[in-house]
């Protein structure tokens, strides 16, 4: 019910009051980035922390505008697209698009924007707990997109859209299950990586554009990326897409590394003879 600057000042608020207590978050992301960014000192991981855990609380408070706001509100929201015209591009091939968008900033709001265009069709992992995943599908779905489990049938959902010319949206920094990755570097760490995507990509020759969707400070809005991968998403060998897939998450997050979701246990599958991260 509140305007953006509002809400965000709100978000602010809890992620303050959530760092000055000891908590789980804090420690997973302060173990994420001296996994990440070992040249930081205590101090400057401590303060990234910080800034991280604000960021995490505007996260949390902005969905209920990205789940709620009708159609003339969120266009409302001041966006400023930056290579917008590589999506236009890849959308006129006429073979389907598909959307990487890493946990970075905003990034439910990436496949919303595209969805008041055009049809868009959103992969996800189902929760556990069946009923906490109907508003995030309800969202999604408002606008004319499409919501598919990870299952084969939605797969299969996600290749007929691509076939139809359509647009398709992927976390593609999510860990995969057991036999559906593999390892390769993300900040020199190895990082147990999808392998889908790329293996889509190269199954319907749709191009895949990267999106960062970067929040703006006090409210003022968002700043939406978009940029191309390197050849090597689309290259035979697992291991090579897989790092070229890594290195665009890593291009995605350092825009603002306090924005990306560093509570999230990313290396938490170790490959064979590697400690364990957490």
């Amino acid at each position: 019910m509140l305007p953006l600057r509002a809400n965000h000042a709100i978000g602010t608020a809890i992620g303050w009051a959530v760092h000055k207590l000891p908590n789980r978050n804090s420690r997973i992301i302060q173990r994420n980035l001296e996994l990440c960014f070992p040249q930081l000192d205590n101090a400057e991981r401590q303060a990234l922390t910080k800034r991280n855990l604000l960021e995490t609380g505007k996260n949390i408070t902005e969905l209920g505008p990205f789940w709620h706001w009708n159609k003339q509100q969120i266009e409302s929201l001041r966006v400023n697209e930056v290579g917008r015209a590589l999506f236009d591009d890849a959308k006129a091939q006429g073979k389907g698009v598909i959307i990487a968008s890493p946990h970075f900033g905003a990034w439910e709001l990436a496949g919303l924007l595209l969805s008041l265009e055009a049809p868009i069709h959103f992969l996800y992992r189902p929760n556990r707990k069946s009923h906490l995943d109907q508003p995030v599908i309800a969202s999604r779905e408002r606008f004319g997109g499409k919501c598919y489990p990870i299952t084969s049938r939605g797969l299969a959902g996600m290749v007929r859209a691509l076939k139809k010319g359509e647009a398709i949206a992927i976390l593609p920094d999510q860990e995969p299950a057991a036999e559906h990755g593999v390892f390769a570097p993300l900040y020199g760490v190895p990082a147990y990586t999808m392998t889908f995507m790329a293996n889509l990509a190269q199954r319907t020759k749709a191009p895949v554009i990267f999106t960062a969707v970067e929040r703006l400070p006090k409210g003022l809005g968002y700043r939406v990326h978009y940029f191309k991968p390197d050849d090597d998403l689309y290259n035979d060998n697992e291991v090579l897409a897989a790092a070229a897939l890594n290195r665009c998450v890593e291009k995605c997050i350092d825009i603002a590394p306090s924005q990306y979701m560093w509570n999230y246990k990313r290396f938490k599958k170790a490959p064979e003879g590697v400690a364990a991260r957490y």
